[in-house]
């Protein structure tokens, strides 16, 4: 386990992509395997620094902001949006960049899900550790790809939610007395609220707004037209999800047994493991990585 205190903070990179700017945190370590990590929906790579710092003693660690998210400058069009296969061919540019294969790839929840996309698009891809990916269940991932669609995401509460979101604040600070009021924040580990805030906001019209704008990020709720059954058939290589005991998106385990997913229930932690324990959701990706090797 690494220790904050003597473990350097991560570099800022950004890199080309055919349509403009991808932007990373990279904790550099030459000689060690190479983890990529991709975060959750609505949030971005700084979110998860605490957990990574923790893997930083085993890894070599990039972990991008994806499409509409942090401080990458990528086209994310909320009426256009349709699937997750967007992120999965970002992440698969951006794994070809990098010099070197992975030698793991992980995420959460979005990220989770649009690594596993990612993968089942390479050759040869490295082992899988995915936290909470969104695995519908199999009749509501089939109407994603209907016309019928179009009807059930006019309904979804979370998406709802997400366009409501205040979007202009005075400051930075204004933002973190209002989030640190809100019980969802309130079970986030030390730190994470303000690491996640980093990267989070951006500076707009003489304040600050959400970096993942609040239509992008209902946008992404719904576009759910990708399959990530099919992905998890497809992918030549070892996959583990971790399952979350409350509030779970893995709500189709047994389409991901079936395909050869090893699926493991984990007690005591909710969906936003990577910020609520993220010395344990650590703890998991470095068990992934020593039982594939």
């Amino acid at each position: 386990m690494a220790d904050a205190r003597e473990t350097p903070e991560p570099i800022r990179e950004t890199i080309p992509l055919s349509d403009g700017e991808i932007a990373l945190l990279r904790w550099p370590a030459p000689g060690k395997p190479l983890l990529v990590f991709a975060h959750a929906n609505g949030f971005c790579a700084s979110a998860a620094k605490r957990m990574l710092t923790d893997l930083s003693d085993t890894f070599e660690i990039v972990a991008p902001d994806l499409r509409g998210h942090g401080r990458s400058r990528l086209p994310a069009n909320p009426p256009a949006h349709r699937s997750w296969d967007v992120y999965a061919e970002d992440l698969k540019a951006l794994y070809e960049t990098l010099g070197r294969t992975p030698h793991l790839l992980a995420g959460h929840s979005m990220g989770a899900s649009s690594t596993l996309l990612a993968a089942s698009r390479m050759p040869s891809p490295p082992p899988l550790a995915l936290i909470e990916p969104v695995v519908l269940p199999a009749p509501v991932a089939l109407s994603a790809r209907t016309p019928l669609w179009a009807l059930v995401k006019r309904s979804m509460a979370i998406s709802k939610t997400a366009r409501k979101r205040t979007n202009a604040w005075t400051d930075r600070e204004a933002v973190l007395e209002r989030y640190r009021a809100k019980p969802n924040f309130a079970r986030w580990a030390p730190g994470v609220l303000e690491d996640y805030l980093e990267d989070g906001l951006r500076d707009a019209g003489g304040g600050v707004a959400l970096a993942c704008d609040p239509q992008w990020e209902a946008a992404n709720y719904e576009a759910q037209a990708h399959d990530l059954l099919a992905a998890a058939r497809r992918v030549r290589a070892p996959v583990k999800v971790f399952k979350a005991a409350h509030g779970s998106t893995v709500l189709n385990p047994s389409g991901l047994a079936r395909r050869g997913v090893q699926v493991e229930a984990v007690s005591d932690v909710g969906h936003l493991a990577v910020m609520e324990q993220p010395e344990r959701a650590a703890a998991w990706i470095r068990q992934v990585w020593e039982d594939s090797a």
